[in-house]
Order: structure tokens, then C-alpha cells, then sequence
């Protein structure tokens, strides 16, 4: 299967950003793949005043957090995603709402299906030595990624994840993914990983 890297940034290479108010406030700071109790969540987004119209179906804020918009929620529903879906109360930094309808999506976990053996990486050598001889600690994380391969036996046939075992923030997407996402033409940027 073909993966393809999902990417937070607008078509137009552009950032969108904004607050993000969770109610009930969380105990720690937000972070994906850590379990966050979604039943009786709200959440406010307050775009950045340098937003003046959002356009964009997916992005990322500064804390951290996804969202979607409720055409990509949409195309998720086709495939399998393991992912929660709160609706955020999404407005200007004017106090207009947006035009679309959004979603954080939250992933309670992270896929431990980074490529070790085929992706480039800092420090690739002697992660691989530490690997053979069974002393890699499980919860490091590689770096300096310049090559991005997944294990697709480990990915367990997922079309949008986030990975494990590597300091990557946006999520990988299969190919049919990426072909549905484009055949709606929705405003998401692509990156093929590999």
C-alpha cells in the first residue's frame, strides 16, 4: 500500500491557527495519542486575527489539536480510521463564525508502524544496533526524519493514523484515502511518504 503523509499546512503553504478552549478544562496539556475523554467534551476554536477567511478541511492548531471539517469527517466515515469526532464551536477572531462545520479528531493511541530499516532518520545506525541487540528503550523516538516508510503489516490496514516511535507530527493516510479526499476536491495538501 501506498502512504502518503497528510499535511497540517493550508494548499497555499499557509498556517492556520487559532485558541483552543476545552470544557471541561483538561487536567494536562492536549497531546494525540494519549487517552482524552471525549463524552461530554466541548470545544472553542478562536481563529487567529491574520485568518480572515478558512477555507482549509484539515489543520493543526498550536496546542497541538486536529480538526477537520464535516465534509472530511465525511470521507473518514468510508474508511477505516480509528478516531474520535467532537464538534468545536469554530469562530473568527471577530466573534463571526466560519462557514464550514468542524471537528477536533482525537487518536487515543499512536500505530507503532515506523519503517526502522527503509526510512532515513538521524542516528539511523546506531538505532539499528540498539534494535538487533534488543536495547532500544520503547519509548524513543527517532528524529530528523528525511525519509518517511511504514510498516505496513504494522499500520493493521488503517487509512489515517498517527505512528509511534518517531517525532512526526501530522498523521499518514492510505492511497484510497487521498484519492477520495481528492475526488471531492477538498482543500487538503498531500505528501507521498517513502
Amino acid at each position: 500500500m501506498n502512504y502518503f503523509v497528510m499535511c497540517h499546512e493550508a494548499v497555499d503553504g499557509r498556517y492556520t491557527d487559532g485558541d483552543v478552549l476545552f470544557t471541561p478544562p483538561l487536567e494536562d496539556y492536549y497531546q494525540v495519542g494519549r487517552f482524552l475523554q471525549t463524552k461530554d467534551l466541548t470545544v472553542d476554536l478562536t481563529m487567529d486575527k491574520k485568518v480572515r477567511s478558512l477555507k482549509s478541511d484539515f489543520f493543526l492548531t498550536g496546542c497541538g489539536s486536529f480538526f477537520v471539517s464535516d465534509q472530511l469527517k465525511a470521507v473518514f466515515s468510508k474508511f477505516e480510521v480509528d478516531l474520535e469526532f467532537v464538534p468545536a464551536v469554530v469562530k473568527y477572531h471577530s466573534g463571526k463564525p466560519v462557514e464550514k462545520r468542524y471537528y477536533l479528531i482525537h487518536a487515543n493511541s499512536k500505530v507503532p508502524c515506523f519503517d526502522y530499516r527503509d526510512s532515513e532518520y538521524a542516528g539511523k545506525s546506531l538505532v539499528l544496533s540498539k534494535i538487533q541487540s534488543g536495547e532500544l528503550s520503547p519509548d524513543y523516538n527517532v528524529r530528523g526524519i528525511t525519509r518517511l516508510c511504514i510498516n505496513e503489516v504494522k499500520a493493521r490496514s488503517l487509512d489515517f493514523f498517527f505512528i509511534q516511535g518517531a517525532i512526526w507530527v501530522d498523521p499518514i493516510v492510505s492511497e484510497n484515502l487521498v484519492r477520495e479526499v481528492q475526488d471531492k476536491k477538498l482543500c487538503v495538501r498531500f505528501l507521498k511518504a517513502g
